[in-house]
């Protein structure tokens, strides 16, 4: 699409006559909704996939995750897991749904009705994954067979080390071996099922204490039969910083440059929007302590995502005239702050 038309398919035509005055006050009104370029007319519409906390909940304690500052800001009904009844629902009411990412800030396996979850997604044909990452500390036999037998499609475990040692300098309470020993269950019932599935990944955030595993990892990786990837530390680079770059780049392919990284997370607003454990609508994993003020659970799918800020923040993000707004969890993030920095202004109807 060429910009011209992709800014004048930008305005919506309720926007028209604010954005003339320098849309200091866009306002979406009913009439307006159902002729935005960001309104769902029917749930055929509808992204196909989305993303579902099945757990906020995690045992461990890495010194810069998410999860430890959220139990010492949020309210306490904030954090908690996904009720089988509610994922049925759900499911049953958004037949069109084909994938769902169960994971996010926590830890799926301590979902205590995860394996009902697993048996019912297969049931209705849904492919679920876990690929924004497991510890795989606590889990029980049961579910690690399930996980074959019911075909769970993928999961990206979190092992940041080589070793017990190393392993656990980040991640506190882990246990290395464990997860190793569930690793190979996982295997011995694929080769028991004749599954390919789930598939593996070993994701290795690099470390300044950990870098010289490297190699070590991608060994042990390969004998467990798992793909591996490895990330930069983005949570706070100033936490145990990688000390020989240059040769991690040469290991990793990582690049450690300070040329500008467009990370795309925003448009998960519209290809898999991000819900809550209990059904508030997040848009996109980053969004934390705030949400949409719409329930997916109660308000359904389709009228959630129609709701009159989810609709203002596409336009935010993908028209950086249109001002940020008061009480739009976008309004405060800092990938927000930063797409406008650089001029990366979204097409959602490209996605």
């Amino acid at each position: 699409m060429k910009r011209r038309d992709f800014i004048k398919n930008s305005i919506c035509l309720g926007c028209v006559g604010v954005l003339a005055s320098s849309c200091k006050n866009m306002s979406l009104r009913d009439n307006d909704l159902k002729n935005d370029r960001f309104y769902y007319k029917s749930k055929e519409d509808l992204p196909k996939k989305v993303r579902l906390e099945a757990c906020s909940l995690c045992q461990l304690d890495c010194p810069v995750c998410t999860v430890r500052l959220l139990e010492k800001k949020a309210p306490k009904d904030w954090l908690g897991y996904l009720k089988f009844d509610d994922f049925k629902k759900f499911v049953d009411d958004n037949d069109f749904i084909k994938e769902i990412e169960l994971s996010n800030n926590g830890e799926i396996f301590l979902n205590p009705e995860l394996d009902e979850i697993i048996k019912y997604a297969h049931k209705k044909g849904i492919k679920l994954c876990a690929n924004n990452g497991v510890n795989l500390n606590t889990v029980s036999e049961k579910t690690l067979e399930n996980l074959v037998k019911y075909k769970f499609r993928s999961l990206v475990v979190a092992l940041d080390g080589a070793t017990s040692e190393t392993y656990k300098i980040y991640r506190r309470g882990g246990d290395f071996n464990k997860v190793i020993d569930n690793i190979k269950k996982i295997n011995y019932y694929k080769e028991k099922y004749n599954s390919e599935l789930p598939k593996l990944t070993w994701q290795f955030i690099v470390f300044g204490h950990n870098e010289h595993e490297i190699e070590l990892a991608k060994k042990k990786a390969h004998e467990l039969n798992m793909k591996i990837v490895y990330r930069k530390n983005s949570y706070d680079p100033s936490y145990s910083p990688v000390k020989n770059e240059k040769l991690v780049e040469q290991k990793t392919g990582l690049d450690f440059s300070n040329a500008d990284k467009i990370y795309l997370a925003c448009k998960r607003m519209f290809d898999a929007p991000q819900i809550d454990y209990d059904g508030k609508l997040l848009g996109c994993c980053f969004i934390q302590l705030t949400s949409f003020k719409a329930d997916v659970f109660k308000k359904g799918l389709l009228g959630a995502l129609n709701s009159p800020d989810f609709i203002y923040a596409k336009h935010m993000l993908s028209d950086f005239s249109i001002p940020a707004k008061k009480g739009i969890p976008c309004s405060n993030c800092t990938d927000y702050e930063y797409i406008k920095e650089i001029n990366y202004p979204l097409n959602f109807l490209d996605s």
